[in-house]
């Protein structure tokens, strides 16, 4: 029969699991089943861009890919990216291995206007690009000795996938590499090396920092 000294542990390693869980979503974006049918090419956003425009950006940005034909997949994605507050869409579809890597156009953004999701198995969209340097990446000595040199310098998003290898359980390590400089015209002052491990059923189990070069 459990005590309560027990019950009280097995509480706490809930807990523990629970907030690891909260900790790995907080960086995903949950997209249900996407694959290669959510590509859309654009044909024309000109007119959702026009302060004239009768509705906001993101809504007729919708409305312009149903009138456009555009498939229910590629719309669905859309919806989900507006829901998280990126008004946009998948533009390209590049698969690797047992995930994939989905180029989004945002058409309304004033600069950066592409970025990457890399896509699990199980419907999880990681934005490579949102919170390129995290918290615990700060504690580290390569990015103390970078700052330090660099004070200025900021990641310019879209990373570039740079490579795979393959892990011994049959997973797969992703490589990233982002530039960092101090604004979008100036020439780069390093680069933010990152890696996300996926299992063998293709669901991204961690992000890790590797090096700034």
């Amino acid at each position: 029969m459990p005590t309560r000294f027990s019950r009280r542990v097995v509480s706490c390693a809930i807990l523990a699991f629970s907030a690891l869980a909260t900790m790995q979503a907080a960086h995903a974006l949950e997209t249900g089943p996407v694959d290669a049918r959510a590509v859309w090419q654009e044909r024309s956003l000109s007119a959702c861009r026009s302060e004239q425009s009768p509705s906001a950006p993101d809504v007729c940005m919708l409305r312009t890919m149903q009138r456009a034909g555009a498939r229910p997949q590629a719309i669905a994605a859309a919806r989900m990216l507006v829901k998280a507050n990126k008004a946009g869409f998948i533009s390209a579809w590049r698969p690797l291995g047992k995930v994939a890597l989905a180029t989004v156009t945002y058409p309304f953004r004033a600069n950066t206007n592409e970025g990457s999701l890399l896509i699990g198995s199980d419907g999880a969209a990681i934005d490579v690009d949102d919170d390129s340097v995290r918290e615990e990446d700060r504690t580290t000595p390569a990015w103390h000795a970078f700052s330090a040199a660099h004070p200025d310098a900021v990641p310019f998003a879209p990373a570039d996938f740079i490579g795979s290898t393959a892990t011994q359980d049959g997973g797969q390590r992703l490589l990233f590499s982002t530039p960092l400089k101090s604004c979008h015209a100036c020439a780069d002052d390093g680069a933010l090396l990152v890696a996300y491990t996926v299992d063998k059923a293709g669901i991204v189990l961690e992000r890790e920092l590797l090096t700034i070069k």
